[in-house]
């Protein structure tokens, strides 16, 4: 008998634990100002094979750039405990694609409800020729609320890779 409350119990706990975290999103949102023409910008970021030459973050992408196609990433986690960086790769379907000025995919950890996220990099132009990036993802899922630091790192990696564009964009040009 004792053995089939505390299995109730547990079941109540996880049940309860579940809704909560389901309700619970983490958003990342980095900006970058580009100079450089938004046409510019998406050219090297749909330049998926030149990635590992200078983005440190996704490292490797491959695939078709279409609504509802799949890549192929392969993207490095710099962190305290992985200074040298940790490298995943995952397979996200894309969801939109709209040329000069955003591409928005979907990956998920598992069978989805698990871990999802749907990055997004969405071009500005601005009127004195320049364009502002807006990078980010938005995160949901159970395993939200235990990913905190995971989730400070890829912020500050965001940051890299969007350093890494600005310089990529002055070697382009030049």
């Amino acid at each position: 008998m004792i053995f089939l409350v505390i299995a109730a119990v547990i079941i109540a706990a996880a049940t309860a634990y579940t809704i909560w975290a389901m309700g619970q999103e983490r958003r990342i949102e980095t900006t970058a100002h580009l100079d450089a023409r938004a046409n510019e910008v998406w050219a090297v970021l749909a330049d998926f094979p030149a990635y590992g030459e200078w983005n440190p973050f996704i490292t490797e992408i491959s695939g078709l750039l279409a609504e509802e196609e799949r890549l192929e990433v392969a993207f490095k986690q710099v962190s305290e405990q992985h200074p040298d960086g940790r490298t995943t790769r995952f397979r996200p379907r894309i969801l939109r694609v709209s040329p000069a000025r955003q591409i928005r995919w979907l990956g998920k950890l598992g069978p989805g409800g698990l871990f999802d996220g749907e990055h997004y990099f969405v071009l500005e132009p601005q009127s004195d020729g320049t364009t502002v990036l807006i990078h980010g993802e938005r995160f949901t899922g159970v395993l939200v609320p235990l990913m905190s630091s995971v989730l400070d790192d890829t912020e500050r990696n965001f940051t890299a890779m969007n350093q890494a564009l600005a310089a990529r964009l002055k070697t382009v040009e030049a």
